[in-house]
């Protein structure tokens, strides 16, 4: 075999390796192309995600305490309740009083009539 032909042939497969290897760069390129472009719409669906959820985050805080507002914390509401309940009575023992000593104010009176 003469000497040319071993620099045809090592020829061949360097410009097949070139070939090749830019065949596969290339589509090895397009698939990294089109993988970062998914991650950027990833990223911006993430991004919008993340927003939508604080969103969601403020709403539920939002309602829990309307919630809590409304139902509260139940020994403080019971403690509340207690209290109004313990004023109520005083004011209705208080008027109970007063008309008490307005008849007595009025049966002992020298003013009455009927003493």
């Amino acid at each position: 075999m003469a000497g040319w032909s071993w620099f045809l042939i090592w020829g061949v497969l360097l410009v097949a390796l070139v070939l090749v290897v830019v065949i596969l760069g290339r589509r090895a390129w397009r698939r990294g192309r089109s993988a970062l472009d998914a991650y950027g719409e990833l990223s911006r669906t993430t991004s919008e995600l993340e927003r939508a959820l604080d969103q969601l985050d403020d709403a539920t805080a939002k309602a829990a305490a309307r919630e809590y507002g409304v139902f509260g914390d139940r020994d403080d509401l019971s403690f509340a309740w207690g209290m109004r309940r313990a004023e109520r009575a005083h004011r209705r023992q208080a008027r109970r009083d007063a008309r008490v000593a307005r008849g007595r104010l009025l049966t002992h009176s020298t003013q009455n009539w009927t003493s």
